[in-house]
């Protein structure tokens, strides 16, 4: 299917006013076999999805600040924690502290990803509905007008730079129309939606930024999903990134969402996961286990651990770290994954 019919389906797609927590009937003429897929996968029947009680948000808020209280003294100023920052002490933490004072540069595949995020935000608020490669330049425009990092980086290409990622993030795009279903307003689709949590009166602060959820709970019955949209290959991370989202989601809306889910749009493919308390208790945990490693790592006590992995071929201090070197050698060789 050409990019033009991609976005011509979406169009014809987008009209209809199916809701996406409510409607009981799966299947949609309209989509193509791949979209009716993914739709099955990321959209729970009524009679699977979970209603939780009024006092679920307390109890999570209690157990976390729980876990957390034996560190409170250790923090002489708010600490803030994303995803990036619990992703650090299960990765590579000499990684992540040399992070913390290297000039942070842009690459390729990082502006194509955030290029394509915008691409998908503009999808569902302009109209009339674009194509995909006007979709990329409005984005590309979008970016600029910022005028941050991200939008120096755009300037400074050169014009065939411009030209080969202009034509990389609308196949991109083409292959996420052909493969995940049309965004129709009656699922309230939401892209980019923040969320911040306090805990201990404001010294730790939990904040995440959802790529898009599509859906709406019903009163105490989950029916929201969360949705990450990945430009790469799957890593193991990524759902514990979703369960720390859906603890977000539990603290600020008192119900939890019904599903989390990956998209991988290179492959057109979806890893899903239902969210129940085991699974918010799970990440209490692991949110408590990683604030504490990381005040060891800031207050000196423990030396970081080294973990090599894809992250070696970008990483800024690669090349005085044995076990990075050691497995970018493997790689080469066709013996990493």
């Amino acid at each position: 299917m050409s990019i033009e019919a991609a976005a011509q389906s979406y169009r014809r797609s987008v009209g209809t006013t199916s809701n996406f927590s409510n409607d009981a009937s799966f299947s949609d003429p309209s989509l193509t076999p791949a979209q009716q897929a993914t739709l099955d996968l990321i959209r729970l029947p009524a009679d699977e999805r979970i209603t939780h009680k009024s006092t679920l948000r307390a109890q999570i808020l209690l157990e976390l600040e729980k876990e957390t209280v034996n560190l409170v003294d250790q923090i002489d100023e708010p600490l803030w924690i994303s995803k990036r920052q619990l992703q650090a002490v299960t990765s590579c933490e000499a990684l992540y502290e040399a992070q913390q004072v290297e000039l942070f540069e842009w690459k390729l595949p990082m502006t194509r990803g955030q290029i394509f995020h915008k691409c998908v935000e503009l999808s569902i608020h302009l109209s009339p509905p674009r194509a995909a490669p006007e979709l990329v330049d409005e984005a590309v425009v979008s970016l600029i007008n910022r005028g941050d990092g991200l939008a120096n980086f755009l300037t400074d290409l050169s014009d065939v730079e411009r030209a080969e990622l202009r034509s990389d993030v609308a196949s991109l795009l083409q292959t996420f129309f052909d493969t995940f279903p049309p965004l129709r307003p009656a699922w309230t689709p939401t892209t980019e939606l923040p969320r911040k949590v306090l805990l201990h009166r404001g010294q730790i602060i939990l904040q995440g930024r959802f790529d898009l959820t599509v859906g709406q709970p019903n009163e105490l019955t989950a029916g929201r999903v969360l949705l990450e949209l990945k430009t790469g290959r799957a890593v193991s991370h990524h759902l514990d990134d979703l369960r720390f989202y859906a603890l977000l989601e539990t603290l600020v809306v008192g119900v939890p969402p019904a599903l989390l889910a990956s998209f991988y749009v290179d492959a057109g493919t979806v890893q899903v996961e239902t969210v129940d308390e085991d699974l918010l208790r799970s990440a209490i945990r692991r949110t408590g286990d990683s604030i504490r490693r990381l005040l060891q790592l800031r207050l000196k006590e423990v030396q970081p651990e080294r973990r090599p992995s894809g992250s070696c071929r970008w990483c800024p201090i690669a090349g005085d770290c044995q076990p990075g070197q050691s497995w970018l050698e493997e790689a080469a060789g066709g013996g990493a994954w």
